[in-house]
């Protein structure tokens, strides 16, 4: 098959919803409007918005510049490791076959999809740059330095998008040895007195704006171009294995299973074949290494979990230093964040609750199994919880108060961990959930169906604001409050691990 396109286009031109080039402009032509005439008003209302004695105190901090270069090559590095799972450059399951696997440059196929995967990256951090700017330019911030930063935050959106065209193009070791890189940056790039990168240009009055600016700008535009080159090294098997992966992902999360489709989105252990993860007892210490191995077998998934919750147990320490809305958003955001770290510790957790009804081949119960295997966890995410906590203590100089703004995380960590298992026990969705309830705007039977879906999501947020609410009263109020939502997670997981073993037995 030769290089050209053109017999394909045309066939593809002809199908019934196809867009013609004046079906384009026109699309073209609402973005625009709607930008100019509903987002320009809508960002100058959110900025006049946040412009509050209790926002702008965090966004005018003197380390606000490197918390953004930090938080900028971190979520580089995290899709690093995306690209090994959806890379950027990806087609449905029947293109990838008959296109990207023929004898066409794949450039000349996967061109348009990595493009457009580009517009997310690239207009979440445009986006969030021009509120920040837009906010601080209500408190004397120039303009000229709000239109740098949003520049360099769209070049950051490019490099974002070529770090997620890197992990779909690289093999497991060299994908490694880049994240790492890119996360020790992030490390480096919050001791300078003065931000880098993104950071550099963000908009206060001694940056280098529009250095930085237009070195991002053109590192990205120059990034793009050689990742659009390079998509002919692209693998076939890797392309074929993410576009199904994907495929199943869409069509499971469309029927309503998250937690199916979540499960669908993970990859199988790719590292550590060699691993015994049997020894010698006690019993303690033999469950503790198989969670170890577990760990050790997915490298790229833990790593973005122990990233995470340091980066969650920082946002909660942080937030005690905060007030208002905001202080209430960060708690949330770390609440969720560190909930979904304890999610890729906790596969052990999963796997006893898998053995309800099989053989008992490790001497103990699926109760105890699921105990044992969540004791790791706990601890590790304890310590990280603590390090990600304290490590925001020592940069920030806390004064009094240090002791309870740790304390929040670390409280924290043992409720999210039984909520784990009580997510882990949740059984299939009841059929009474299923059953359409009409009302006058029509079926509201999908409102059940996804509070079901999101309970785990929901009792994490509630755990975090309650906590976040007992710190003021002191370090017992905080320490109980914890133990009452630890023992209330445990009691509605020992419910659901008996109404799963109970439906086993009539089975």
């Amino acid at each position: 098959m030769n290089g050209d396109l053109s017999a394909v286009r045309e066939v593809w031109s002809r199908r019934s919803r196809a867009r013609t080039g004046s079906d384009l402009l026109y699309l073209l032509y609402l973005v625009v409007l709607s930008v100019l005439v509903l987002g320009v008003p809508a960002l100058r209302a959110a900025g006049s918005l946040l412009a509050r004695p209790d926002v702008l105190p965090a966004l005018q901090h003197p380390l606000a510049p490197q918390i953004t270069g930090l938080l900028a090559l971190t979520a580089a590095a995290a899709l690093v490791l995306l690209g090994a799972i959806r890379g950027p450059a990806l087609l449905a399951p029947f293109f990838t076959a008959t296109l990207a696997a023929s004898g066409i440059r794949r450039r000349t196929v996967l061109w348009r999809p990595f493009v457009r995967a580009l517009l997310v990256p690239t207009a979440a951090m445009a986006g969030a740059a021009s509120l920040i700017a837009v906010t601080l330019m209500n408190v004397g911030a120039g303009w000229a330095a709000a239109v740098w930063f949003v520049l360099a935050a769209t070049g950051a959106g490019l490099l974002l998008g070529a770090a997620w065209l890197a992990g779909q193009l690289l093999t497991a070791r060299p994908r490694r040895l880049l994240t790492g890189a890119l996360l020790l940056a992030a490390a480096l790039s919050a001791l300078p007195p003065q931000g880098t990168g993104l950071g550099g240009a963000y908009p206060v009055a001694e940056a280098p704006h529009a250095l930085w600016a237009l070195l991002l700008l053109a590192t990205g535009i120059a990034a793009v171009a050689v990742g659009i080159v390079l998509l002919d090294q692209l693998r076939g098997s890797v392309l074929r294995e993410q576009s199904l992966r994907w495929e199943s992902v869409a069509t499971i999360a469309t029927s309503g299973d998250l937690a199916g489709a979540a499960g669908t989105f993970r990859t199988p252990p790719s590292a550590g074949r060699r691993l015994r993860a049997i020894g010698p007892r006690p019993l303690l210490l033999l469950y503790a290494r198989r969670d170890a191995v577990a760990w050790l077998r997915s490298p790229e998934r833990s790593a973005i979990g122990v990233v995470v919750a340091l980066l969650a147990a920082a946002a909660l320490t942080g937030s005690t230093q905060l007030t208002g809305p905001l202080a209430w958003g960060t708690v949330l955001v770390g609440a969720v964040a560190l909930w979904g770290a304890g999610s890729t510790l906790v596969d052990g957790i999963r796997h006893g609750v898998h053995t309800l009804g099989a053989p008992g081949l490790f001497g103990q119960s699926a109760a105890a199994q699921v105990l044992l295997h969540a004791l790791a966890p706990a601890l590790l995410l304890t310590v990280l919880a603590a390090f990600g906590g304290g490590g925001v203590v020592l940069v920030s100089s806390m004064g009094p108060g240090a002791l309870e703004a740790v304390l929040l995380p670390v409280a924290l960590t043992p409720v999210l961990i039984a909520g784990q298992v009580r997510n882990a026990a949740k059984g299939p969705m009841p059929l009474r959930l299923i059953a359409p309830m009409p009302t006058a705007q029509g079926d509201a039977s999908v409102l059940a169906m996804m509070a079901w879906q999101s309970d785990a999501l929901l009792l994490a947020l509630l755990s975090g604001a309650v906590l976040a609410g007992l710190g003021p009263l002191g370090p017992l109020w905080l320490l109980g409050g914890a133990a009452l939502l630890t023992a209330a997670m445990a009691l509605m997981a020992r419910s659901r691990l008996r109404d799963l073993s109970a439906g086993d037995g009539r089975r």
